[in-house]
């Protein structure tokens, strides 16, 4: 279906989205944790059957390890952020699907006015508006 405007797009594939500024998605990319790294349990660790011959560092080693994902996932979040407003600067980023704890399940980037044209390839990025916490 083709839609008059980008903004009527988004809204018509999905009704609870939240238009998100440059600003507010800067402060998302820098701030969100992955949604798999809250939940990965050290028993989860790839090098958790290895932790015998770390001795007492092996949670320091998770501890890093994690960390490291986590920036990882985040750099990951930021190049497609950079290609997507690079490619289609009219575009604009948004957050949809908003849970019952107020964090929105997607964050993604509207880029035309068919229903199909948008970008979603911040995985597992989830998007908590300002004043609330996850």
């Amino acid at each position: 279906m083709r839609y008059a405007t980008l903004l009527d797009a988004q809204m018509g594939e999905y009704p609870d989205s939240l238009v998100l500024t440059d600003g507010q998605m800067l402060e998302a990319l820098a701030t969100e944790v992955p949604e798999w790294v809250a939940k990965h349990k050290f028993e989860d660790w790839r090098s958790y059957g290895a932790r015998h011959l770390m001795g007492s560092y092996a949670d320091l080693y998770y501890h890093e390890w994690l960390r490291s994902m986590m920036e990882e996932t985040r750099a990951q979040w930021a190049r497609a952020a950079f290609r997507c407003r690079t490619q289609d600067p009219q575009g604009f980023f948004y957050a949809c699907c908003k849970r019952d704890d107020g964090v929105y399940r997607y964050v993604g980037f509207r880029y035309g006015t068919e229903d199909c044209e948008y970008a979603s390839g911040f995985l597992d990025m989830t998007y908590t508006p300002q004043g609330e916490t996850k």
